[in-house]
């Protein structure tokens, strides 16, 4: 129900105005899905090549797709440098190293890791980097002359509260400052990922009010700061119905 992609669209960028949204296709990566995100205005979160073959196939404009996958395939980078993509995932040394060879070609957004427990996936557990292992791994990216855009988080995926992306915000406010003095790149990107709440058996918080805190948070940040999020679940989650014979 494509109507029904645009209402949820809509109700996200009313509860974060001002941040970019690029719609992560793992939930649902059908074309209509992405046409109609793209058609409102969106970016594509992208983590398969898979999923840059879709959004190739559709001509969706690179420059609006980021890809946010943290381990990937030399494959993988470069099937997303062919259709240009430029924005990527790091959380370790060794997938930074990776990019040693697509030096200005390719920038970083640098995953950190904000433990929520209270989500239903808790997807830090997996997937990011220690707090105080984030500017090390700046540092290695300016030895290796790769351009580190900024930084990324998720919290966790259908988030029962929003108090975790605002603190994970605020960390990240003192990471970015710090990675500036130190000229460790451009550091002018903060991804705070998705997880935003829909409802199933039990109701969600309103996302408008959800997202009150992190507005909050991000009113803080410097002006100069360009703000993502990669809703996936929130979008396409009440827009699909599955009919089956019993």
């Amino acid at each position: 129900d494509c109507a029904r992609v645009r209402i949820q669209y809509r109700k996200l960028k009313r509860a974060l105005p001002g941040v970019d949204l690029h719609y992560a296709l793992k939930p649902l990566p059908h074309a209509a899905v992405v046409q109609t995100v793209v058609d409102e205005g969106g970016g594509l979160d992208l983590a398969t090549s898979g999923e840059v073959q879709l959004a190739a196939r559709l001509s969706v404009d690179p420059t609006r797709c980021i890809h946010t996958h943290p381990i990937k395939r030399g494959i993988d980078i470069r099937n997303a440098l062919e259709y240009g993509v430029r924005t990527f995932v790091a959380d370790n040394p060794d997938e930074v190293r990776k990019f040693r060879a697509h030096a200005g070609h390719a920038e970083l957004l640098l995953r950190v890791s904000f433990r929520s427990p209270g989500a239903v996936c808790d997807l830090s557990r997996k997937f990011g980097c220690d707090f105080d292992d984030a500017l090390p791994l700046a540092r290695l990216a300016a030895e290796l002359g790769i351009e580190v855009r900024g930084l990324s988080f998720h919290v966790g995926s259908q988030a029962t509260d929003a108090l975790k992306h605002a603190e994970a915000i605020e960390a990240c406010a003192k990471l970015l400052a710090s990675a500036r003095r130190e000229r460790l790149g451009v550091c002018d990107t903060l991804d705070i990922g998705g997880g935003f709440p829909i409802d199933y058996a039990e109701r969600a918080v309103e996302i408008g009010r959800f997202c009150a805190p992190i507005r909050r948070a991000l009113a803080k940040l410097p002006k100069r700061v360009r703000v993502i999020a990669e809703p996936g679940r929130f979008i396409v989650g009440p827009a699909g119905i599955c009919v089956a014979s019993v």
